[in-house]
């Protein structure tokens, strides 16, 4: 998109219940609608803010009691961040004719009875009202795709404004699964108005009248049980589909909302799934920037107008705002078209900000024979499934270089595959760490096949710890022997080191985006240990801390980063009243990745993390040779809230240094 372009000027207006709706001075909260607020900002626009009940007639003539919002002179940086760094100058009076452009967040818009809405209602004769008022309190309506679409498949769902109609709906609910919900009939989204309520709730009338009581309006609809598997936002613009994601709720949440801390991923739609949808977006023709929220089997959950932004910014690297602003300054201006959109897809098969990355698997052979050591199975997998790439989102890079179970069948032979190479490897960290978020770089390739926390070719160096000394593809045991049976010729050796300069060369180009596009990188480097030292190492005996950070003597990271997080970790460890013990720096203080990626200077700082394996799974005992490998429930969801809750915390520190 052209983000930077800077057109004739414009007079645009932004209406919310509130200015901010966090810690910046200026955040619309909607990251949709925050987006065009950047967008427009950076393009050199006039920018006001107002609420529906900042309003008024004066002389007959329509005014709104403003908020100029300005850049500081000569800003220039990331046209998608500038809401971070606008300013409130100065409070005006703002002649509603004088506006070319004025966008509606519609939180303080309930319907047609809303005070004011009258006022708002000239701009759209005057300027362009982006949404419009009937698509505003179209999709507010929660009820209205029932109306309008009952052709589509959707829940049971049924209005009420009052305990005996809202009784009376419950009476028509399938009733199997326990639950149903209960949601404000005109609630603006984020899903803070949505409840699931128990049908056998003793306390159940009440709960009904409160709501009721508070909304005034409600729905009463069926529940999905089947949302646990999370939902598909679908989004468009003008009748275009622009992409797809997947939503995942949080361990332990049911609500898919950002808000309640879901993830979002690529998704690519069924022909019917697609379907669906367009026929969902078509019965609301009013509305130009719409999602519809679907769960798989097809059901429509709810249509919204200013969907939020950030996932598809995050995931496909498309910027909603940019769009937007393209397509109405062309309409206000007269400028020319902007170009087509990429068709969706094309983005759900990678098209967009990591084509680099992907072009860096078209060195290899597309599909690879591998031996599964732990399962001693073969298969035939692509080499992305080797090196694994997945940008769940942008907060962090995560590195897992050591949970991978496959050799390619070629060298199968060069090592004895018993059960004592298993003891090589942080067994099933992979699930453990890949259920948090981060841009997520996995190395599927047993890690005595190719060592990415190793040196390259070995080197001396007296100031590294001896082991992380040897070559990546010339593997020690932990009873320092060599495992490969016999040495490679120049050749293997060359087509080896390949996978190993693919999970750097991908761990470094997205340290130098994440710097480029916000200031800093932080990267996570993700190990398992066993939880009591035993082989070539100096605490041979010795019980570990769960938790070990690795931070090379606080050298690997900026100081506040590295305390956020360990004391985060700590903290959250605490919480569980499950004896979980941290440390810094003992018995690792940080591999070959911290050490090669980590330049706290140019702001890029890297934390190693290790958990130990009786924390989440039965791991491997060694006097007794009993070997278990199952996982703890609910063990792994408790060590990844811990885990997640100090990232949260070193990612706020870097957000408040950068800033």
């Amino acid at each position: 998109m052209t983000e930077n372009k800077k057109p004739e000027k414009l007079i645009i207006a932004f209406e919310s219940e509130r200015l901010t709706y966090s810690d910046f001075e200026v955040d619309l909260y909607n990251t949709g609608i925050t987006q065009v607020l950047s967008v427009a900002a950076a393009r050199g626009h006039h920018i006001y803010h107002f609420s529906m009940a900042d309003l008024y007639l004066h002389e007959e003539m329509p005014y709104a009691r403003a908020s100029i919002l300005e850049l500081p002179e000569h800003w220039e940086g990331d046209p998608l961040m500038s809401h971070q760094f606008l300013r409130k100058t100065a409070d005006c009076p703002l002649k509603l004719a004088d506006i070319d452009l004025c966008f509606v967040r519609g939180d303080d818009i309930r319907d047609y009875g809303t005070p004011n809405l009258d006022i708002l209602q000239i701009i759209e004769e005057t300027g362009v009202l982006f949404e419009s008022i009937r698509a505003t309190v179209a999709t507010n309506d929660k009820f209205e795709m029932v109306v309008r679409a009952p052709h589509v498949p959707q829940p049971m769902t049924y209005p009420a404004s009052s305990l005996k109609e809202a009784k009376a709906a419950l009476q028509k609910l399938p009733h199997e699964h326990g639950w149903f919900i209960l949601k404000d009939r005109y609630g603006y989204g984020c899903g803070l108005q949505v409840h699931r309520v128990k049908f056998k709730d003793p306390a159940l009338d009440e709960i009904i009248d409160m709501y009721v009581s508070k909304y005034h309006h409600v729905i009463v609809q069926e529940f999905c049980p089947e949302v646990k598997n999370g939902d598909i936002v679908v989004t468009f613009f003008d009748g275009e589909l622009i992409a797809p994601m997947r939503r995942e709720p949080a361990w332990g949440e049911w609500k898919t909302n950002l808000t309640f801390g879901a993830h979002q991923t690529v998704h690519t739609l069924t022909a019917e799934q697609e379907r669906i949808a367009r026929d969902a977006v078509a019965a609301f023709p009013e509305i130009r920037y719409a999602s519809i929220d679907m769960l798989d089997t097809g059901k429509v959950l709810e249509i919204n107008a200013f969907p939020g932004g950030k996932g598809l910014h995050d995931i496909y690297g498309i910027s909603v705002g940019a769009i937007i602003m393209d397509k109405l300054e062309s309409e206000i201006l007269g400028l020319p078209a902007p170009p087509e959109m990429v068709s969706p897809p094309m983005v759900a098969q990678g098209m967009g900000p990591w084509d680099d990355i992907y072009g860096l698997y078209e060195h290899f052979e597309p599909f690879v024979e591998v031996f599964d050591v732990f399962c001693r199975e073969a298969h035939r997998l692509k080499i992305q499934d080797l090196i694994d790439f997945t940008p769940r989102s942008n907060d962090y890079i995560l590195s897992i270089p050591h949970a991978g179970i496959l050799v390619p069948a070629r060298f199968a032979e060069y090592f004895d595959l018993s059960q004592r190479c298993l003891k090589e490897i942080d067994l099933l960290s992979d699930i453990l760490y890949e259920g948090l978020d981060g841009m997520q770089v996995v190395s599927r390739l047993a890690p005595f096949f190719v060592d990415m926390n190793r040196t390259r070719n070995g080197r001396k160096d007296k100031n590294m710890p001896s082991h992380l000394t040897n070559s990546a593809i010339e593997y020690y045991t932990i009873e320092n022997e060599l495992l490969l049976k016999q040495p490679y010729s120049q050749e293997e050796r060359d087509h080896i080191v390949r996978y190993y300069d693919l999970y750097h060369d991908i761990l470094e180009y997205l340290a130098r985006r994440m710097v480029r596009e916000q200031g800093y990188a932080l990267i996570l480097d993700g190990h398992t240990m066993s939880s009591v030292g035993w082989g070539r190492v100096y605490d041979e005996g010795r019980e570990r801390s769960n938790f070990v950070v690795g931070t090379l003597e606080d050298q690997s990271a900026d100081a506040e980063i590295i305390h956020a997080f360990v004391e985060a970790l700590s903290s959250a460890a605490k919480t569980h009243a499950l004896g979980l013990s941290t440390a810094k720096d003992e018995p690792y203080a940080g591999g070959f990745i911290t050490r090669k990626h980590n330049d706290p200077d140019n702001h890029v700082h890297v934390i190693q993390l290790e958990v130990t394996m009786d924390t989440y799974m039965y791991e491997p005992i060694e006097e007794s040779k009993v070997k278990r490998y199952a996982l703890k429930q609910p063990r792994v969801k408790i060590v990844q809230d811990i885990i997640g809750h100090a990232i949260g915390a070193a990612c706020a520190t870097a957000d408040r240094i950068y800033r």
